[in-house]
């Protein structure tokens, strides 16, 4: 029965869940990638109308500020999959392939634990706001809540952590032991 066995086929539910999982990572990717050319968008927006004395909308300012939020927390498990985030093979192209493991599941560990802290105090602090109902004092006039402001942390920093997990568990290291820009 284990000569069947092909790992390139899908089976069975794990590869189930990680394709969905998948597919929501990618989601959260593209939703950012959206973010920042309406960003881009409002900005134009924004300053044009502003410059020449025209009334504009007070909230697009806000979309744009809240927008930095999003965008990196939506998009920052994507780049850690794909090892797009700074890191330094400086040390780890100097030690043996044994070390470098080592060391390499050690860092995602350790980014793991910091994103999962961060990942539960934002999640707490988004729902201790959502249930009092606190406005964002920066913007109290636009009435806005300040979960709306937070939300996408907890969810940013949750995704983000499973992601270092995967390097910790996974055959792949965040680490390539080679010094030099990678493609």
């Amino acid at each position: 029965m284990a000569a069947d066995f092909n790992p390139d086929e899908k089976h069975g539910l794990l590869d189930r869940l990680d394709a969905g999982y998948s597919l929501v990572v990618r989601t959260m990717f593209y939703a950012a990638s959206l973010y920042v050319g309406m960003m881009m968008v409002v900005i134009v927006y924004y300053t044009s109308f502003r410059s020449l004395g025209w009334d504009y909308n007070d909230y697009s300012f806000t979309f744009i500020e809240y927008g930095f939020i999003y965008v990196l927390m939506l998009g920052c498990p994507w780049m850690v999959r794909q090892r797009a985030h700074v890191y330094i093979e400086l040390v780890t192209a100097a030690i043996p392939d044994r070390a470098r493991v080592v060391l390499s599941k050690a860092i995602a560990a350790t980014c793991f634990l910091v994103c999962l802290l961060l990942a539960i105090y934002t999640g707490m602090q988004t729902w201790q706001d959502y249930n009092w109902g606190q406005y964002d004092e920066l913007r109290g006039q636009l009435d806005i809540k300040r979960w709306i402001v937070i939300i996408a942390m907890p969810i940013g920093f949750g995704f983000t952590a499973l992601e270092f997990l995967r390097f910790v568990f996974g055959s792949s290291l965040i680490h390539t032991g080679e010094m030099g820009v990678h493609e």
